[in-house]
């Protein structure tokens, strides 16, 4: 069979993976489409993909090549079980987990899984020269603290604060028990999911030695078995909205761990001022010498402990450091939105295919056009499959002219629950008659989990031709599987009049929507 390449792009804090198949024009940047990557096609085995949501907090999206439905249907579940196991071994937000009652209780023995992670961060906060500390929790609840009051912190507090994480968060005893130095708050979150991400890459080899590649993504945080290329891409900090391009992109065609670590989608509002949510646990301030970092490496562990501490570190020092590393490469968007790379970048001596596709002077904060902010409820209990989303503009005839947003499930052999969305299904009928143009054929991936999103038409029709002046209805449809449907449907009047931000009446599936349209200068030409 041929190879498909698909592509992935990094969020920002959690890292969040869109995917996008190349298609015909410009639609890879036409719909946007999150937490999915797949490998190419085998002729010995098929692929796999499944999807849920609520899993470590976030969204999961496994990828598994294999003969079969059933195979991969029971490495499925297995992979469920082993991603529940290791939550309630290193959770902070289960109360029951080991990990609660080590950090609750006095000195006590503890599993092999919660020593290897708590050895783990003691390694790196020494490589980093106290750059990663799991007890940066502590600065964050300082600095979240204050600004309740509308503050920053005072010195007398950050440097109080700074003098008790001089000294080690815990130490290891010769009994087997780890005991805690301080009571200070503690959180694994810098490398507690890229630890499973490697325990499941582990339990797969070991179970399931004939599956021929595998994928895992969690949160953003990837690891990938065998040789199988996927194109990976980054995203633009500058640019966010669903469907953007992306900063850069690379083939993978090797097993790999990638984590994302920025500042641009979380942040802390201080008063007036806008802080990061990263801290420096050695100064207690917000970490703001980066706007996003990527790193490459063998396992997720490290990775994901070195996004964070790269963010603390600087683009200088967090450099030098990644360049002491073997088997490590590191790409640093900086505060004023340069790009720097470690000297490998991205996969070290293996060739890589790599393209620049935009930088922050190339391509600025779109301007003008149609803005649109949403939110997707979240749904009750515990993991779920996830909502299907179709965002799109129709012209006064009821012509769908503009899909901006399309987050679907497909499986094998072909697409599943598009007609849920009926409006969008039977619009794009109509509107194939007339384009050609499959979109549902071309795709491949959901949404990624429920929170905030942005959307951004641009003034083009899905042939990348200019819009026409005049009214349309911006439609938004959300259905959820064993759940709801709902429909948003608004009338805009696209033309020379900026429209101020306007606030739509959310459902039990969105929670907030919002838009916003700036015209285009009038020395722009605009199809009349």
């Amino acid at each position: 069979m041929a190879t498909i390449l698909q592509k992935m792009v990094t969020r920002g804090f959690h890292g969040t993976f869109f995917i996008r198949k190349r298609m015909k024009l410009r639609i890879w940047n036409l719909i946007a489409l999150s937490l999915m990557a797949a490998f190419a096609a085998s002729v010995r085995a098929e692929d796999f993909h499944f999807r849920h949501e609520h899993v470590l907090g976030t969204s999961l999206h496994l990828a598994i090549s294999c003969d079969n439905q059933a195979q991969a249907s029971t490495i499925e579940q297995r992979v469920l079980q082993e991603i529940d196991r290791l939550n309630s071994v290193l959770s902070r937000w289960d109360e029951h987990s080991e990990f609660t009652a080590w950090q609750a209780g006095p000195k006590s023995s503890i599993s092999r899984d919660l020593a290897t992670v708590l050895k783990r961060a003691d390694d790196w906060r020494s490589a980093t020269s106290l750059a990663f500390d799991v007890r940066a929790e502590a600065v964050s609840q300082l600095w979240k603290n204050a600004a309740r009051q509308g503050h920053a912190p005072s010195d007398p507090q950050r440097q109080q604060l700074a003098i008790q994480l001089r000294t080690a968060p815990y130490a290891f005893k010769q009994d087997g028990t780890v005991q805690r130095s301080d009571k200070l708050p503690i959180s694994l979150d810098g490398l507690a999911k890229g630890y499973i991400l490697d325990q499941v890459c582990e339990l797969v080899q070991r179970e399931y030695p004939d599956t021929n590649d595998f994928l895992i993504n969690i949160g953003g945080d990837l690891r990938k078995l065998g040789d199988q290329p996927l194109e990976v891409a980054i995203e633009n900090p500058s640019n966010t909205s669903e469907g953007a391009k992306p900063l850069q992109t690379f083939i993978v065609s090797q097993p790999i761990a990638m984590a994302t670590s920025g500042n641009y989608r979380r942040f802390l509002n201080v008063g007036d001022r806008r802080v990061s949510h990263i801290v420096d646990p050695r100064t207690c301030l917000p970490a703001e010498l980066t706007c996003s970092v990527t790193v490459v490496s063998a396992s997720a562990i490290d990775a994901d402990a070195l996004a964070t501490s790269v963010s603390v570190l600087g683009p200088e020092e967090g450099l030098a450091l990644i360049e002491r590393l073997d088997n490590t490469e590191c790409c640093v968007v900086n505060a004023s939105g340069e790009i720097v790379t470690s000297s490998g970048w991205p996969l070290g001596a293996i060739q890589a295919n790599t393209r620049q596709l935009v930088a922050k002077e190339d391509e600025p904060q779109p301007e003008y056009g149609l803005f649109v902010d949403f939110t997707i409820q979240r749904a009750g209990g515990g993991r779920y499959r996830r909502p299907y989303v179709a965002m799109w503009l129709e012209d006064a005839e009821g012509f769908p002219v503009r899909t901006e947003i399309l987050w679907l499930q497909k499986e094998q052999p072909g697409p599943r629950w598009h007609r849920d969305l009926t409006r969008w299904y039977r619009n794009d009928r109509l509107r194939r008659s007339v384009e050609d143009l499959d979109l549902i054929e071309t795709i491949s991936g959901a949404t990624r989990g429920p929170g905030e999103y942005k959307a951004h038409f641009d003034g083009t029709d899905n042939l990348d031709l200019p819009l026409a002046k005049g009214k349309y209805t911006l439609c938004l449809e959300v259905a959820r599987e064993h759940g709801t449907y709902q429909l948003i449907r608004e009338t805009i009047q696209w033309g020379d009049k900026p429209i101020a931000e306007k606030k739509l009446k959310g459902n039990v599936e969105v929670g907030a929507m919002s838009y916003r349209f700036v015209p285009q200068p009038s020395t722009d030409k605009v199809a009349q």
